[in-house]
């Protein structure tokens, strides 16, 4: 089973349709989302093809495989708007692991929460990262739309490990076998 996972996409409709052209690519059953969806906040510069209205209508076709937390630029109209729910953290069980996701501005990888799983997922920096330390599996697919890494990145996750990948040449940079 294949699990997509991406993070800040900021309101960029050309990056989310990317982005969501990978759950076909590989057939995802679940894509997991780390926050900062329609805004781009006052810091960063508009992602290319700005438009956060369309990024809520292309999230929503989706809405039944999104499993999504809060970054700091949703608002509660967020939810509204969203055939999904957005959780402030979540803990999941999949392919026997205990995934913990949040965004990344409350709990981090250099403040982890008490229980932070097998897996902790953050977004929030816009670097991609997978390593490994101890029995603990650090993973933010850095940014889809606005990287300050130079890639435009997701993740893939299934029985075999996860990979952090670029958005645009699907190149695996970095993996982890299970």
């Amino acid at each position: 089973m294949n699990i997509l996972i991406g993070s800040d996409i900021h309101g960029s409709y050309k990056y989310a349709k990317l982005l969501l052209a990978k759950v076909e690519k590989y057939d995802a059953k679940k894509i997991l989302l780390l926050g900062d969806f329609y805004y781009n906040g006052a810091r960063n510069v508009p992602p290319e093809e700005y438009s956060p209205k369309d990024v809520v209508s292309l999230l929503n076709d989706y809405a039944s495989k999104i499993i999504a937390v809060k970054g700091n630029c949703e608002s509660e109209v967020d939810q509204w708007v969203s055939k999904f729910p957005i959780s402030d953290m979540a803990t999941l069980f999949i392919l026997n692991k205990e995934i913990i996701m949040t965004h990344g501005h409350h709990y981090f990888f250099e403040e982890l929460p008490p229980n932070p799983g097998d897996i902790f997922l953050q977004g929030h920096t816009h670097i991609g990262v997978l390593e490994k330390k101890g029995d603990l599996i650090l993973a933010n697919p850095g940014s889809v739309s606005l990287p300050k890494d130079g890639h435009h990145s997701y993740m893939v996750m299934n029985e075999e490990g996860i990979k952090l990948l670029d958005l645009l040449t699907d190149e695996v940079y970095k993996e982890i076998k299970f």
